[in-house]
C-alpha cells in the first residue's frame, strides 16, 4: 500500500466513525468543526467533512 492509500483509508474510517457517533446534523457538524479545527486546522476539518459526505452516500456498503 502506498502512503496515499493508507491515508485515504484512515480518512474513510474516521469519517464513518463520526457518522456512527451521530454527527449527521448541521449542529453536530458545527461541533465537530470546532473540536477538530482546534487540533488540526480548518483544511483538515473540511477534508474530513467532505469525506463524511461521501461516506454518507455509500453508507449501505458499510453499515452493519
Amino acid at each position: 500500500m502506498t502512503d496515499i492509500t493508507v491515508r485515504q483509508q484512515l480518512l474513510e474510517c474516521e469519517a464513518r466513525t463520526w457518522l456512527r457517533e451521530g454527527y449527521t446534523t448541521p449542529e453536530k457538524i458545527e461541533e465537530l468543526r470546532e473540536f477538530i479545527g482546534k487540533k488540526r486546522g480548518a483544511a483538515a476539518v473540511e477534508q474530513l467533512i467532505e469525506e463524511m459526505r461521501r461516506q454518507w452516500g455509500r453508507r449501505r456498503e458499510w453499515i452493519e
